[in-house]
């Protein structure tokens, strides 16, 4: 997936043009306390997920379609930045936001085959 920049939108915005989220029915997975373990069938390929990786793929499996319903349950459980934090990331402007960074991964994840978004 190619990301998508549109003056005056946000990356949340953007992403909505994506459509909805799925896995593939073939994927196996699997989780031992916080490390995520995917495998597709259809290309005997096993890979082992960052804790972001594995907190999309799993909201994704469990119903959220959309990158906001995404991002609320894999944000959902992470306390706001401190203000020290939030003046060091807007300090360096090159940082990705949470949003980046899950757009990021919803491509590699793409990438992999283990989601893809239907544009419908």
């Amino acid at each position: 997936m190619a990301q998508v920049h549109h003056a005056g939108l946000s990356p949340l915005d953007a992403a909505a043009e994506f459509g909805r989220w799925s896995v593939p029915g073939q994927l196996d997975w699997r989780e031992w306390n916080g490390e995520f373990v995917a495998r597709l069938e259809s290309t005997a390929q096993t890979y082992l997920l960052s804790a972001l990786a594995g907190e999309a793929l799993k909201a994704i499996r469990d119903g959220a379609g959309y990158i906001d319903q995404i991002a609320a349950r894999v944000f959902a459980d992470c306390p706001p930045p401190s203000a020290a934090t939030a003046a060091l990331t807007a300090t360096f402007s090159d940082a990705p936001t949470d949003t980046q960074s899950l757009l990021a991964v919803l491509s590699e994840l793409e990438a992999l085959g283990l989601a893809r978004a239907n544009l419908t």
